[in-house]
């Protein structure tokens, strides 16, 4: 009985450790979605799918404008006012004293047909390093975590005068103003698309915090989407026989 006893012992101590492992385990993954919870909470909760259904992403909360088809005046970048594959731009307002210095995020999605994330990157340093400002202007490089996948983004951060959109006593203009740029660009092998975020932030801009803390965390929530399977076409019906005469 006492040998009993003794091997009883120690299987409930051997269990215990077990539980306060796996208790441990438990708790720490609680204490991490507690911190990204927080984290996102400048992020609007759901995930909201850009035209094209290739990508999904959590823009800030205050980006409470939204335009898809890019004939709006903020929509577009003026320093990449030609780039192809625009699919939609958010918009946060700043008005103070009637001038709306609003900042805006313009996302693009591009397929491989459009060219290798080379050259993509390639179309978007060209023309902003004719400007005299940002000739040395040239690419980093940061990874960040989406769900269990680490994915590798190209940064392009543009700090000074630039184009910025504003409405003044109502009315649209476009002109120089301080700010921050941040043009993020990243590839998907899986699913063959590009996807690149256009950051605007003018000086004025506060809502949000840094654009350093906000931009991360946007592509962060950046899923990409395999294409639409299309369905096979109906098989036509066989050709009637001709009834014997």
């Amino acid at each position: 009985m006492r040998r009993s006893f003794y091997f009883a012992a120690l299987g409930l101590l051997a269990a215990s450790g077990c539980f306060s492992a796996s208790y441990d385990a438990e708790y720490a993954k609680s204490i991490d979605r507690y911190r990204q919870e927080s984290e996102f909470q400048q992020l609007n909760k759901e995930p909201q799918k850009v035209p094209g259904d290739r990508l999904l992403l959590r823009s800030g909360t205050s980006f409470i404008k939204q335009d898809d088809t890019g004939n709006e005046p903020w929509s577009k970048p003026p320093i990449l006012k030609d780039f192809p594959g625009f699919s939609v731009a958010y918009l946060s307002p700043h008005d103070i004293a009637g001038v709306d210095s609003p900042a805006v995020l313009s996302v693009y999605g591009l397929t491989d047909n459009d060219g290798s994330l080379e050259a993509i990157k390639k179309m978007i340093l060209d023309p902003i390093r004719q400007e005299p400002q940002f000739a040395g202007a040239d690419w980093a490089t940061t990874e960040v975590k989406t769900g269990d996948v680490t994915r590798t983004w190209s940064v392009l951060t543009l700090v000074g005068e630039q184009p910025f959109f504003k409405k003044v006593a109502g009315i649209d203009e476009v002109k120089p103003a301080d700010g921050e740029t941040q043009v993020w660009v990243s590839s998907d092998p899986d699913t063959k698309f590009s996807a690149v975020l256009v950051w605007r932030v003018p000086k004025e801009w506060t809502k949000q915090g840094p654009l350093a803390t906000l931009a991360p965390l946007v592509a962060r929530t950046v899923e990409f989407k395999a294409p639409p399977v299309e369905a096979p076409p109906a098989a036509n019906p066989p050709e009637a026989v001709p009834a014997a005469p």
